[in-house]
């Protein structure tokens, strides 16, 4: 059933008037008709089954009906560190961040950057609440402005703390990561870290780890890293 996130407040057997973008999204885009049936989320007030219950030129009205139960959540957060790829493939990984369960998303400049953009882009923030609503979050992922690769440690981090580099000799495996629940973990851009890069991740604490013999483009490593922590502590 489709879902739609909803910012404020919702409550049973009360009527929500939509309109403007989400009346746009749900009316003209979806299509859902009169006397249809769908969610509407947010983190603080859950899931809630409702009704649309009118359409008007430029705004509708839909009827709350009952809150699904919760699902059990995880008790583990993630924060990723990713440094900015070339092209729009920084949307796809942010989506499939969202999919995965990342808490927080924070794009980095680091030296072999080539798309040194300092900007928290609007289509971020839509892509977030689109994938939210299609895999079943009530949770909006957290996306911050992007920093430089060396602000990353101005941050007191609780938790594991990893770095993906392709010559490590250590491998990620599932014992590698027993004890922990907050987990960080910087991904490097087209042509990898320096060396000084990743000794400087070494002396905050961040612990190099190999995600196998091949070299991995952005996403696919990206989406490795993720989804092993992401399948492990779930």
């Amino acid at each position: 059933m489709r879902r739609f996130y909803y910012p404020y407040r919702i409550e049973v057997d009360t009527k929500i008037k939509i309109e403007k973008e989400l009346y746009n999204h749900i009316v003209n885009v979806v299509k859902i008709k009169k006397d249809e049936n769908f969610i509407i989320f947010n983190s603080e007030s859950g899931n809630f089954f409702c009704v649309l219950k009118n359409i008007e030129n430029k705004f509708g009205e839909l009827e709350v009906l009952y809150k699904i139960p919760e699902k059990e959540k995880n008790n583990f957060k993630i924060s990723v560190y990713q440094c900015i790829p070339k092209g729009n493939i920084l949307d796809e990984i942010i989506e499939r961040n969202v999919e995965l369960g990342v808490t927080a998303f924070t794009p980095i400049i680091s030296e072999r950057t080539i798309k040194r953009t300092k900007e928290l882009k609007r289509r971020w923030l839509e892509i977030i609440k689109h994938s939210t609503e299609q895999c079943g979050r009530t949770d909006l992922m957290k996306v911050n402005m992007p920093i430089m690769f060396n602000k990353i440690f101005n941050n007191h981090f609780q938790g594991k703390k990893l770095i993906c580099y392709e010559n490590s000799e250590n491998i990620i495996n599932i014992e590698n990561l027993k004890g922990f629940n907050d987990f960080h973990i910087i991904l490097g851009p087209e042509g990898g870290f320096t060396i000084n890069e990743i000794e400087k991740a070494k002396e905050n604490g961040f612990e190099s780890i190999s995600l196998g013999k091949n070299i991995l483009k952005c996403l696919t490593a990206n989406i490795l890293a993720i989804g092993f922590i992401s399948l492990f502590k779930s």
